[in-house]
């Protein structure tokens, strides 16, 4: 406590006048710059604090990304839109916060820039001062080995000299894969300074740049990375160019005009299934297997292959998956003087009911011309039956026996009129157009008209004679998942990077061990201490330096802990 005379004094200083020209008036409190602030931010920012707390904020920010739908090729497109439709209220605010992007949004990629800024000034600065730590010797031996938590020491009558005995603990430390430095005291005596595990901290670093190799991996397949889908039925080919995409997701850095030029076609697909009715399993899928021909340009040679889910294509840097398949019902429309309109066109039916039931729609633009010659679009909405029962199920409608097409049928609708002017590939808009009654070859009083491959059923006449459809066959198609990632093998060597380094940093210990010889009182004795010591917390420390003592220790000699 302070007396009364200081507090006085310090009264006296703090409510004095002061003269104006004193010193007083001329002290300043010290500012940073613009310089020393970017210094402070640039220590604050490479902090493992920051590290570890910018780190929790990228994983906090991933958890939108898992619970909401996002736009993405590896994801249905319509998910985000269905989505959106049944939260009128919260989507839209999700959608300008960009939680439908969540792994493109500003605020998730400026946590991911700020941690990758974080980890490598962190890294960097300890892994240069890792390597001068590699290059320096072990430090000599303390004076007091006592004060260490492994400790042991006896005096040694065998008679051996102070040299040979630190000679035999030099020995020792070395068949221990210790690194090793020899001196002498100036009472006549000497130690040996042994210390290993040096790759525990080299452990540490491998993981932590291996950690940032991956960041880099993710950035720079976000990048330079594009994933596309593709469906194809049997007979038909691709080329790898945007047109011929179905969905796709490209990276900033990605030229759409230089996609490597190879091209494929489905040769066959072949899928199997459990053919036990009775089984609890029924339906499910065996195998699958795509039959494809594949070249890398096209002046190459053409290749085969067979892909299976599990067994991707690689051709000029990009994986092809085989992710799904299908059918794909064919049909012909011809007009009313015979002409074929459509020939031929195998148009994909994607799953919407169980085993194999799928849904679909053709459009032909101008592919109708009624009866007073006014040519209209017609659209075909359908559903595909791979295994009909020869009728429809009162209150389940269009359902399969299985989903091997052994009787395939197409239940068809019809419309006429406007379908707009660009109605999507897989959507058709009948806002502005008519259906139309067609007559049913198979279910004369089934409203829907059901059509089956069976000779005068796979036909059905548009009203007023103004043309025909017919039902000519089915194919398989199947969806390719085109992915090109050139980060894969820098992802690859840092998985195994973080691998080693934590098998490095927890398994290997970081151990110093001391041998000091010096000269007893008793004539042809020598007093020898040994002791250890760990740069953490370390069980086996005792049974390392008791081994070394255990080498260098006569049978009969006591040993004094």
């Amino acid at each position: 406590m302070a007396s009364p005379t200081e507090e006085m004094d310090a009264a006296s200083l703090t409510t004095a006048p002061r003269e104006e020209g004193s010193a007083a008036d001329s002290v300043t409190l010290p500012r940073l710059g613009p310089l020393e602030m970017l210094r402070w931010a640039w220590r604050q920012l490479t902090s493992m604090r920051v590290a570890l707390i910018l780190l929790f904020l990228l994983s906090l920010a991933s958890i939108p990304g898992s619970l909401l739908p996002q736009r993405s090729a590896n994801t249905d497109p319509t998910t985000v839109t269905d989505w959106l439709a049944k939260h009128k209220t919260i989507g839209p605010v999700l959608d300008k916060l960009q939680f439908f992007t969540v792994y493109k949004s500003v605020w998730f990629s400026s946590i991911y820039l700020l941690l990758f800024i974080s980890l490598i000034g962190c890294i960097l600065p300890r892994t240069a001062q890792h390597l001068k730590v590699l290059r320096k010797p072990p430090p000599a031996a303390p004076r007091n080995l006592a004060r260490m938590p492994a400790h042991f020491r006896w005096n040694d009558t065998s008679g051996t000299s102070i040299e040979d005995k630190l000679s035999s603990a030099e020995a020792a430390l070395k068949k221990k894969r210790f690194r090793v430095v020899r001196g002498t005291d100036a009472d006549g005596g000497g130690w040996v300074s042994g210390e290993k595990g040096y790759l525990r901290e080299a452990g540490n670093l491998i993981f932590h740049l291996s950690l940032v190799g991956i960041l880099a991996g993710f950035a720079i397949k976000g990048y330079y990375g594009y994933q596309a889908k593709v469906v194809i039925s049997e007979g038909e080919s691709f080329s790898n160019i945007t047109m011929d995409y179905d969905d796709h997701t490209f990276g900033g850095g990605v030229d759409p005009m230089k996609l490597p030029p190879f091209g494929l076609t489905l040769n066959k697909f072949t899928a199997t299934y459990e053919p036990n009715h009775n089984a609890p399993d029924y339906g499910q899928a065996r195998d699958f297997t795509a039959d494809v021909s594949y070249k890398s340009s096209l002046s190459a040679p053409e290749k085969k292959a067979t892909l299976k889910e599990n067994s991707p294509l690689s051709v000029d840097g990009v994986s092809v998956y085989l992710s799904s398949h299908g059918y794909s019902p064919v049909i012909t429309v011809r007009d009313k003087n015979g002409k074929v309109i459509v020939d031929h066109a195998a148009v994909p039916f994607f799953d919407s009911g169980a085993l194999g039931v799928g849904s679909g729609i053709y459009k032909v633009k101008n592919g109708y011309v009624d009866k007073f010659d006014s040519p209209q679009d017609l659209g075909l909405s359908g559903i595909f039956v791979p295994d009909y029962p020869g009728a429809m199920i009162p209150g389940l409608g269009a359902v399969s026996l299985s989903p091997v097409a052994a009787n395939p049928a197409l239940v068809l609708t019809a419309y006429t009129g406007d379908l707009g002017p660009n109605p999507g590939v897989y959507t058709m808009d009948v806002t502005k157009a008519q259906q139309v009654k067609l007559p049913n070859p198979v279910e004369p009083t089934n409203p829907a008209v059901v059509l089956t491959l069976d000779k005068g059923k796979n036909t059905v006449a548009l009203p007023d004679g103004t043309g025909t459809i017919e039902f000519d066959g089915v194919k398989q198609w199947a969806q390719f998942d085109l992915n090109h990632d050139p980060s894969k093998m820098l992802v690859f060597v840092s998985a195994v990077g973080i691998v080693v380094g934590l098998i490095g940093s927890l398994g290997i210990r970081r151990r110093r061990v001391f041998v000091r010889v010096r000269p007893a009182d008793e004539q042809d004795t020598v007093r020898v201490e040994v002791a250890g010591l760990a740069r953490a917390e370390d069980a086996r420390l005792r049974d390392e330096v008791r081994g070394v003592g255990r080498g260098l220790r006569p049978p009969k000699a006591g040993v004094q802990k």
